[in-house]
C-alpha cells in the first residue's frame, strides 16, 4: 500500500488485494473508493454491492465495509481525514475554498442514499479514469502547480458525484410519478441553501413559475410539510454535520446558515430536535 499526502489533510492511498476477502473494518471519515483494477463484491453496512472498473463509492463516518474480490483488484483511496474539517482548514488563504469541498461533501453524504452502490455515470466512466490517473500523477511527480491541480481534480470529481445523485434522485421520481417535481425543488433548495435570498419563497416559485401560494400548497400535499419547513429541517440537518466533523463555533455556522444569531439557532434546534445545538455538540464532542 502506497500513501500520497494531498492538501489540507486529503489522502490518496493506491491499495492492492490478491487474497479473496478484506476484513470489515469501520472508518471515522469520508473516503472515496475508487476502482483501478477488478471485480468482486463490495459488502457496505451488510448491504452487497458487485463492483467492476470504473466505479466508485463512498464512505461516510462509522459505515463498516468489506471486499470479496473474484480476481487481482487495485484501488485508488481518497480519504478526506478529520483535519480536514477543523477551523483552519477554513481559514487557511487557498486559491480555492476548502469550504467548498466540504459543501459539496455535505450534499453528497445527505443525499448518497438516493444511488445505492457505483456513484459513476456511465457516460462519466471515461472522464473518472483520467481523473483519477492525472491525480496520481501529480502526487507521485510534484512537477509545478501539482497543488492546485490536485485540489481542482478532487474538486471536480465531487461535482461530478453530486451531479450523478442528483440526477439519479429526479430520474427515479419521475418514473414512479411522472408529473411529481417535488424532488426538483428539493434539489433547487439544496443546491441554494446558503444562498438566503434565493431560497425565499417568492424567489423558489419564480423558478419554477409557480406562484408562491400555489408552490406552497403543491409542496405541503406531496410532503407534508411547507417548503419553509423543509428548508429548516434540511438546514438543521447540514448543521448537524457541521457539529460532528467540524469545529466551527455554533456563532460561526449560525452565521453562515443566515440564523440571526447562536441564540436563535440553539432555539431552533431545540424546536426539532429536543435539546440546542450546544448541547449536542457536547455529546458529540
Amino acid at each position: 500500500m502506497k500513501t500520497l499526502q494531498l492538501f489540507q489533510d486529503v489522502e490518496v492511498t493506491i491499495k492492492e488485494i490478491t487474497s479473496n476477502t478484506s476484513g470489515l473494518h469501520r472508518h471515522y471519515f469520508f473516503e472515496m473508493i475508487y476502482v483501478m483494477k477488478g471485480s468482486g463484491i463490495h459488502n457496505i453496512n451488510n448491504n452487497h454491492f458487485e463492483f467492476f472498473e470504473g466505479d466508485i463509492f463512498l464512505l461516510t463516518p462509522d459505515d463498516a465495509h468489506t471486499f470479496r474480490i473474484e480476481n487481482y483488484t487495485k484501488f485508488c483511496i481518497i480519504d478526506f481525514t478529520e483535519n480536514f474539517f477543523s477551523r483552519s482548514a477554513f481559514r487557511k488563504e487557498e486559491k480555492m475554498d476548502v469550504g467548498d469541498f466540504f459543501k459539496r461533501l455535505e450534499y453528497i453524504f445527505h443525499n448518497h442514499h438516493g444511488v445505492t452502490g457505483n456513484l459513476v455515470a456511465e457516460s462519466d466512466k471515461n472522464l473518472f479514469k483520467v481523473l483519477i490517473t492525472q491525480l496520481i500523477e501529480e502526487k507521485e511527480n510534484q512537477l509545478s502547480f501539482s497543488n492546485i491541480i490536485t485540489q481542482n481534480i478532487v474538486f471536480l470529481l465531487l461535482h461530478l458525484i453530486a451531479r450523478n445523485i442528483q440526477q439519479n434522485i429526479i430520474s427515479i421520481s419521475k418514473i414512479h410519478n411522472p408529473k411529481d417535481r417535488i424532488h426538483e425543488i428539493t434539489v433547487y433548495v439544496q443546491q441554494h441553501i446558503y444562498a438566503k435570498e434565493l431560497i425565499k419563497i417568492e424567489n423558489i416559485s419564480a423558478h419554477f413559475n409557480k406562484s408562491p401560494d400555489h408552490l406552497n400548497r403543491y409542496f405541503k400535499q406531496q410532503t407534508g410539510n411547507t417548503i419553509k419547513d423543509y428548508i429548516t429541517k434540511y438546514k438543521l440537518e447540514l448543521i448537524k454535520t457541521r457539529l460532528k466533523y467540524s469545529d466551527l463555533t455554533i456563532t460561526e455556522i449560525a452565521n453562515e446558515m443566515n440564523f440571526t444569531d447562536e441564540s436563535h439557532l440553539n432555539k431552533t434546534f431545540k424546536s426539532v430536535f429536543g435539546q440546542t445545538a450546544s448541547q449536542f455538540k457536547k455529546t458529540v464532542g
